[in-house]
């Protein structure tokens, strides 16, 4: 069909000027490939894009950089081609040029140099090998060679282009990249089918967008040590085996380290380009204040249905409701949304994705998403790079939603982890350990009532008969804080949603007087960051998926008690926990 070329010189009579060694003089070898692969692709019956000297700062063994000779991408797959000019010899395993007859031996042998920088390439997430069949060969144009090994099992001359195949005019380079790729996937056991041309346009944004971005920017990944110190994650080994995954999914409850974990992969590949997205808008904005203040800014963090309607402006398509969305009845108007995007021009995949508290989201098109936005073909679920976040013990009804079914159909493709060990204080697991009472069936009232008995200094009950005392007690908190210069921001009072129907005085409900208390603030995603002399203030549920060392729980005795979302205010302290309740 052609070759469509990525490099700024394609006049071939002038490569002598242009590909030359150190000293000026041409690089024959590498020219004559330039010329051999540049025709015989522009005759092959596959489309093929062309790269040449392609250079990133990406590391492999002790290089900072790897330079590949020739990079061609069809509708088959990657192929990388390493080039040696001039003689080439083999003498007991060992590569070696000869000139003059002298021998002057290789560091590397050129196919293992070849597929040293196919896994910098793939390790450092620039392709991901489960969307594309990415593969190696070697040119020596200028030596005859058939066989690298006696050794059937190590011979790659099925690999090699060598001076028998260049001289022979009916031979096609393309032919022969395409006849190991065939080769290497049925070793390989690759069961999926050729790209179709819009896949391999993607694919080739794709690779454009991470090119120049790791040409801009030198790429290392960030020190795993100083990430973990940063972070306070205590298992360096968990992480590095979770990190070499493609696709996990990891459950755990409350004080396990889920976003810990997700912001130590964010910066392990801080070049790359990532999604967050979490169902919780304050959740959202300390997410996104945390990774700019931390100098990431290639993760783009979203709440979800936010995320879904800023891709509504970019395409026309079926309008969607954030009722829609919220109750789970979007599944065809995300699936022509996604589709809608992934036509436009500049459509570019995610190199990753996290999803955090997806209990939330699993149901309202978290998995359509994954599967259009992660991939070079609409199969994200099963190839893209992803991970998700799952606790279904803070899952909102989940049991009519059937989270766990749709959990476990896609944890099935990707390695799923358990996180069962709880990260923060001792004081935390008592009051984590009093929060799945509630769970387990106990009543709220028997709850408070046990831990009264308890004693626990983690956890303590107070009772009021009327707001007025309520609000006298909040007061109280706040002269300590002041008197004791404590971190205001290390505090936060939480209120159930029943506190916003209850009638104090008039028509006031409670909720709303406590948050035009003086020094209280009432959280939003533009101050939730700000550090001010007020203890912040906002419902359970609304600070899903967040923490704070003191925690105060106001809750409205008067009316039955929704056990999860106690659950879920419960388990927002680090520290201590304190539950006032309005009799």
């Amino acid at each position: 069909m052609s070759i469509i070329s990525h490099v700024s010189y394609n006049n071939t009579s002038d490569l002598e000027a242009i590909i030359t060694q150190d000293d000026g003089s041409p690089l024959y070898g590498e020219i004559e490939m330039f010329r051999r692969i540049y025709s015989d692709c522009s005759k092959s019956e596959y489309t093929w894009h062309f790269w040449h000297n392609l250079r990133l700062p990406v590391s492999v063994k002790n290089q900072n950089e790897i330079q590949i000779d020739f990079l061609l991408v069809s509708e088959k797959g990657v192929i990388i081609v390493e080039v040696k000019g001039g003689k080439v010899g083999i003498e007991q395993g060992l590569y070696y040029y000869e000139v003059s007859r002298e021998r002057t031996y290789m560091e590397r042998a050129p196919f293992d140099q070849a597929r040293d920088y196919m896994y910098a390439l793939i390790n450092n997430r620039v392709i991901s090998a489960s969307q594309l069949f990415i593969d190696t060969v070697c040119a020596f144009p200028h030596t005859r060679m058939e066989h690298t090994s006696a050794n059937p099992s190590t011979d790659f001359g099925y690999k090699l282009w060598s001076k028998i195949q260049h001289d022979d005019n009916s031979k096609s380079f393309a032919d022969f990249c395409i006849d190991v790729l065939e080769s290497d996937k049925s070793k390989n056991g690759w069961r999926r089918p050729n790209l179709q041309p819009q896949d391999v346009e993607i694919a080739i944004q794709s690779l454009l967008f991470n090119f120049a971005d790791r040409s801009r920017n030198v790429y290392s990944e960030r020190g795993m040590e100083a990430i973990l110190q940063r972070l306070n994650i205590d298992n360096l080994s968990t992480f590095n085996s979770l990190q070499k995954n493609e696709r996990l999914f990891i459950e755990g409850g409350p004080g396990t380290g889920k976003t810990t974990i997700a912001k130590a992969y964010i910066e392990k590949y801080h070049t790359l380009r990532g999604l967050y997205l979490c169902w919780n808008k304050l959740l959202e904005a300390k997410i996104k204040t945390e990774l700019w203040q931390a100098g990431l800014p290639n993760c783009r963090v979203e709440q979800f249905a936010s995320f879904v309607f800023s891709l509504q402006l970019q395409v026309i398509s079926a309008k969607l409701s954030l009722d829609d969305i919220t109750n789970g009845a979007a599944k065809d108007k995300l699936e022509t949304l996604f589709s809608s995007v992934r036509e436009r021009r500049d459509f570019i995949p995610y190199d990753y994705i996290i999803i955090d508290e997806a209990q939330d989201v699993l149901d309202k098109g978290a998995i359509t998403l994954l599967d259009a936005l992660t991939s070079v073909t609409k199969e994200g679920v099963s190839t893209g790079r992803y991970l998700v976040f799952f606790d279904t013990e803070q899952g909102y009804n989940y049991e009519s939603r059937q989270i766990d079914e749709l959990a476990d159909a896609l944890a099935l493709n990707g390695a799923r982890f358990i996180l069962d060990t709880n990260k923060r204080v001792p004081t935390n697991k008592e009051i984590v350990s009093f929060a799945k009472m509630l769970l387990n069936g106990i009543s709220a009232k028997d709850l408070f009532e046990t831990i009264i008995k308890e004693n626990y200094a983690s956890t303590q009950v107070f009772y009021f008969d009327g707001a007025k005392q309520l609000i006298k007690h909040i007061n109280q908190i706040k002269k300590e804080i002041r008197e004791n210069a404590k971190n205001w921001n290390e505090y936060v009072i939480l209120a159930d949603s029943s506190t916003k129907k209850e009638q104090t005085t008039g028509s006031e409900k409670l909720y709303d007087r406590i948050a035009t208390i003086e020094g209280i603030k009432d959280l939003s995603p533009k101050n939730i960051c700000q550090d001010t002399s007020e203890i912040p203030f906002t419902s359970m549920l609304a600070y899903k998926g967040l923490e704070c060392k003191h925690v105060i729980l106001v809750i409205n005795g008067r009316v039955e008690i929704n056990a999860l979302e106690l659950y879920v205010g419960m388990t927002r302290a680090i520290m201590d926990l304190q539950l006032l309740v309005l009799q």
